[in-house]
């Protein structure tokens, strides 16, 4: 059986609720990344505090999720990388906080040389180059990001400038191979990332809505692979990109 055909809507052995507890209040939004770079000096600002005795994660390790000190009604959570942990992880979230809205964003390697590093994208629809869709929506090429356009109106009202495309989830960053960088690049993505698919048909399936945006940071557009600011990426820098994430978050709590 190829796996395209894993997806089956039939009653699931292990469920969320056999490993994560409902808590004691509920959150509307929450705003996940993957900045490793970022916590310690959000900490630090006072921007967020942590929710005492709850930690979320793997056998890696367990990690805090935080509240916004000027809007407590937000969580935020670091995430691992990759579509199978950073959905394992949301399914207890989402779960345990009756979550509604999720907003996502981090880096991406871009295919068109001509988007300036740094540049925020917001996808339309993702290339599921990935194995955990596949089991929570019915097999397809490309899956459409719902909610594109509300993100796009947010930044449109803060005045931020973006470029709106399709990108490639892949589950192996090792074999962006020249053929299929060709290939997606031809069906028109603009970048290569490693969740947005999985956590759209994650969302779908549990009817959450999720908010993602990414931005442009190495760029696989050129001869050989060119590491622009990635991973150098001033802390100003990802700040300001967590307080576009946190203007949406506030907007869909104003809704």
């Amino acid at each position: 059986m190829t796996i395209e055909k894993s997806f089956r809507n039939s009653k699931e052995k292990l469920r969320v609720s056999d490993i994560s507890e409902k808590y004691n209040q509920s959150f509307n939004t929450i705003i996940m990344t993957f900045q490793g770079k970022l916590l310690d000096r959000l900490l630090e600002d006072n921007i967020i505090f942590e929710v005492p005795d709850r930690k979320f994660g793997s056998a890696h390790g367990k990690y805090g999720i935080y509240r916004l000190t000027k809007d407590p009604s937000i969580l935020f959570y670091l995430s691992p990388i990759g579509a199978p942990t950073s959905v394992g992880i949301l399914e207890e979230i989402v779960y345990a906080f009756d979550i509604k809205h999720i907003v996502m964003y981090g880096s991406a390697g871009v295919l068109d040389g001509n988007i300036a590093p740094g540049k925020i994208i917001v996808p339309t629809k993702a290339y599921r180059d990935e194995g955990t869709s596949y089991h929570y929506q019915e097999a397809s090429d490309f899956i459409d990001i719902v909610n594109h356009n509300v993100v796009t109106k947010v930044l449109d009202n803060i005045n931020v400038d973006y470029v709106k495309g399709y990108a490639w989830t892949t589950d192996a960053f090792y074999r962006e191979t020249e053929s299929i960088y060709e290939e997606r690049k031809g069906q028109g993505c603009i970048a290569v990332e490693m969740e947005i698919s999985a956590v759209q048909a994650f969302a779908n399936l549990r009817k959450v809505n999720l908010y993602t945006f990414i931005y442009g940071a190495d760029n696989l557009d050129s001869d050989s692979w060119d590491k622009r600011i990635l991973g150098n990426l001033s802390i100003d820098d990802r700040v300001n990109y967590f307080m576009v994430a946190v203007s949406i978050a506030k907007y869909l709590n104003n809704l």
